[in-house]
């Protein structure tokens, strides 16, 4: 049976959508629009530096964006509190890991392992990954293939499918040898896995 190797977050990077409304409130404060559209062009898949760094408001403004970076941490901090207490991965999608067996199942986040684990833990599927690479475990992000190569590495597989809703991801997990599969909306994961495996198996 082909191993499995997928990313699974609210969104790739580990925003939730109160995450995004937050951070466009922030950014709005200081004139920087920034828009859903804006956020799955620059933001998907990429670490909030990467993110902020690509805005061109603050491309030529080194203060504002470090006083930015450190608004986000501190309101990221109240979302993740919020967040343990109420999953925002969707039921069917913590359904369907629980109810795998006979696949090495990791997990690729953007997202620091500090933010990550409360998530999973309040989700009840941390125990579903056998590896789990987070951003602070890279040197390099992607859509470098270094995160891919880690989680292939500690799941001991030599090929899996990689389900990723960035252009970053999906150009990671290629890179690192994944067959990967585009998921544009997290709460249709269910079924394009159901399907993915179908093709495979």
């Amino acid at each position: 049976m082909p191993e499995l190797r997928f990313s699974i977050s609210t969104c790739s990077g580990g925003h939730g959508t109160a995450d995004l409304e937050s951070l466009a409130r922030i950014l709005a404060a200081h004139e920087i629009p920034f828009t859903w559209d804006g956020y799955c062009r620059l933001g998907r898949g990429v670490t909030d530096v990467q993110m902020l760094r690509s805005l061109p408001p603050l491309q030529s403004n080194p203060v504002l964006l470090a006083s930015l970076q450190n608004e986000i941490a501190a309101q990221q901090q109240l979302v993740l509190h919020w967040s343990s207490q109420r999953s925002p991965i969707p039921a069917e999608t913590a359904s369907m890991l629980r109810g795998f067996s006979g696949f090495r199942i990791g997990l690729v986040t953007s997202s620091p392992r500090s933010h990550a684990e409360p998530l999973l833990r309040a989700a009840g599927i941390l125990p579903c990954f056998r590896a789990l690479v987070c951003g602070g475990d890279c040197a390099r992000h992607k859509p470098h293939p270094e995160p891919n190569l880690l989680v292939r590495e500690r799941l001991g597989v030599d090929w899996g499918l990689a389900f990723e809703d960035s252009d970053a991801g999906l150009a990671s997990a290629k890179a690192a040898g994944f067959t990967a599969v585009r998921v544009g909306d997290p709460n249709y994961l269910p079924g394009i896995v159901a399907a993915s495996l179908g093709n495979v198996t």
